[in-house]
């Protein structure tokens, strides 16, 4: 039996004991994912953990893609190396929602970490999405959200795409995805936008789609759908990226913090069935 130590009421869990360097058996996987399916993001704290300990462990619960379809990854094409140098995601986002097959999962592992500060945030757009009264349910159900970064485009003009998905990107366009996502595993309806990459609603005048979106945003980042965990070295996280948003905070002045990132390959997102 798992050492299942929830952390909050509606997400987050630590998993305790298990060594994810390990060759675990079919039965322990199925019971991660069934912890991780109900609790969206699980933590394994006190690992050691090299790349391909990361991407073997990564490939038991899908199949795992490059890094990034964008950022260069200069290890290896499955290894997004996420250096405070460079990177601080301090925005709310959930990882590449601006392509049409968006991440299915991340795992996330903690190299460096600052000794106070560079939290990570999560919050559960399912619970989200089930607070919200049900003619606010109804309407948002029948919406779909355009998903693109500019930034990474112009990268992507300038023929700086990688491989995704077994293709060279050669141009990078929006996505259009629903509003309101249905859980392939589970069924259950989540929001699926984020600040960070959707930039408007269908069919909607821009004022009033991005009123939409602020309101949806203020209800997603409640405390009540929220955890803040804090790092330490050798912690390994893993997330649903189909019911979940995330902010990694920057606080931390010059101090480093370096994650080593895998991602699941995920499917387009199907909404609620009219």
């Amino acid at each position: 039996m798992l050492d299942v130590r929830p952390l909050t009421p509606a997400i987050g869990a630590e998993i305790r004991g298990i060594d994810c360097a390990a060759d675990l058996d079919d039965k322990t996987i199925d019971a991660i994912r069934e912890v991780w399916l109900e609790r969206l993001v699980v933590f394994f704290p006190d690992q050691h953990l090299d790349t391909d300990h990361q991407v073997a462990f990564a490939s038991r619960f899908g199949e795992v893609t490059e890094g990034h379809p964008v950022e260069k990854m200069p290890t290896r094409p499955e290894l997004h190396e996420i250096d405070s140098l460079k990177d601080r995601t301090n925005f709310w986002h959930t990882d590449i929602t601006f392509m049409k097959e968006p991440a299915m999962a991340s795992l996330l592992y903690s190299v460096v970490v600052p000794e106070a500060g560079g939290d990570t945030m999560w919050v559960n757009t399912r619970a989200a999405y089930a607070a919200l009264g049900e003619p606010l349910q109804r309407f948002c159900d029948g919406l779909k959200a355009f998903h693109f970064s500019e930034y990474y485009a112009n990268i992507v003009a300038e023929g700086g795409g990688n491989t995704w998905h077994g293709k060279k990107l050669e141009k990078l366009l929006p996505a259009v995805h629903p509003v309101v996502r249905v859980h392939p595993e589970t069924g259950q309806p989540a929001l699926f936008v984020n600040p960070g990459f959707t930039v408007a609603l269908a069919e909607l005048p821009a004022s009033q789609g991005n009123a939409i979106l602020r309101m949806l945003y203020d209800h997603m980042t409640q405390p009540e759908f929220l955890i803040r965990y804090k790092w330490a070295p050798g912690t390994l996280a893993f997330w649903d990226n189909r019911a979940t948003m995330h902010y990694g905070i920057d606080d931390y002045g010059a101090e480093r913090r370096v994650m080593n990132r895998v991602t699941l390959r995920g499917e387009r997102p199907a909404g609620v069935p009219s």
